[in-house]
C-alpha cells in the first residue's frame, strides 16, 4: 500500500468518524444538572426534608399519579416521612386497590386501600397506559432517582426546564425543530422530551402554613419525595457508614499505639 493510499484511508475515517462524534455529542450527550444541594446528600448529617417530601406525596398523588405508578412503596412506608398512623390509613382509603377473589364466584373486587397495601397504578396493565398515553408507557418512579444521572437534581431540572426554544436552542434539536406533540427541555437528552410540563402555578394547592406553591417549589418537593421513594433507609445507611468509619480509624490508632509501644518494649526503641 502507498504513502498516498494510507493517506487517503486516514482522510476517509476522519471525514467519517469525526462528524459522527461531534453529532454523538450534540444529540446524545446527557445535559448536566445544577445541583440544589439536598440534605439527604450530605456527607455527614444526611436527613431527608420530610415537610418536603410529604408535600411531594401530595404531588405525586394529584398530579404524577394520573400517569407514573410507584409500585415499590407501600402505604404504610409512608411513616418514614412523617405521616402518622391515622393519616397513612385515610391516605390509603383514598385509593382503590383490587380485593382477594370471592371464595364463590372467583370475581375480584375492587376495594379501599388499606397500610400494608403498595400503592396501585392509575392503569389496570402496561397496555391500557400505553393507550392513554400516544403508545408509551409512562415509567414507574419508585427507582426513577437511582435510575438517572443527577438524582433528584434530574428531576428537578426536568420539571422546571420546559420553556418556548430559542433559534440557538434549536441548534441542538435533531431536525432543527421540535416534533408535533413534543416539548424543548434542554436539560433531557436531545433536548426533546414527549412528557407535557406537568406542574403549574396553582395546580396543587398546600395547607395553610406551607410555602407557595410555585413550579421551583413543587419541583423540590416533589424531587424529595421520589428521592426518599428510592431509597427510604438511606438515613439509616448512611449513618450506620459514619458509625463503620470512625470504629475503624479508632481501632486503627489503637492498633497502632499498641504496634509502637510493644515495638518500644522489644526493640527498645
Amino acid at each position: 500500500m502507498t504513502k498516498k493510499n494510507i493517506l487517503a484511508g486516514m482522510a476517509l475515517v476522519v471525514g467519517l468518524v469525526i462528524p459522527s462524534l461531534a453529532f454523538a455529542a450534540n444529540e446524545g450527550e446527557e445535559p448536566k444538572h445544577p445541583k440544589q444541594g439536598w440534605p439527604h446528600e450530605k456527607i455527614i448529617g444526611a436527613h431527608y426534608d420530610r415537610a418536603a417530601a410529604q408535600r411531594g406525596f401530595q404531588i405525586y398523588k394529584e398530579v404524577c399519579h394520573a400517569c407514573h405508578s410507584l409500585n415499590l412503596i407501600a402505604f404504610r412506608q409512608l411513616e418514614g416521612i412523617g405521616f402518622s398512623e391515622p393519616e397513612i390509613k385515610a391516605i390509603a382509603a383514598s385509593f382503590t386497590v383490587m380485593g382477594e377473589p370471592n371464595m364463590e364466584t372467583g370475581d375480584v373486587e375492587e376495594r379501599p386501600g388499606k397500610p400494608f397495601d403498595y400503592i396501585p397504578s392509575t392503569f389496570a396493565n402496561p397496555e391500557a397506559a400505553a393507550a392513554s398515553n400516544n403508545g408509551a408507557v409512562p415509567p414507574d418512579l419508585s427507582l426513577m432517582v437511582k435510575a438517572r444521572e443527577g438524582g433528584a437534581s434530574y428531576i428537578y431540572s426536568i420539571l422546571t426546564g420546559y420553556r418556548e426554544p430559542t433559534a440557538e436552542d434549536l441548534k441542538h434539536v435533531s431536525g432543527g425543530k421540535i416534533p408535533d406533540g413534543a416539548h424543548f427541555n434542554p436539560y433531557k437528552t436531545g433536548h426533546v422530551i414527549a412528557m407535557p410540563p406537568p406542574l403549574a402555578e396553582g395546580i396543587v394547592t398546600y395547607t395553610e402554613g406551607q410555602p407557595a406553591a410555585s413550579v421551583e417549589q413543587m419541583a423540590y418537593d416533589v424531587s424529595t419525595f421520589l428521592a426518599w421513594a428510592a431509597e427510604p433507609k438511606l438515613e439509616q445507611r448512611k449513618h450506620m457508614g459514619f458509625l463503620i468509619v470512625a470504629f475503624l480509624l479508632i481501632t486503627s490508632g489503637l492498633l497502632f499505639w499498641s504496634y509502637k509501644r510493644i515495638s518500644k518494649q522489644v526493640l527498645g526503641h
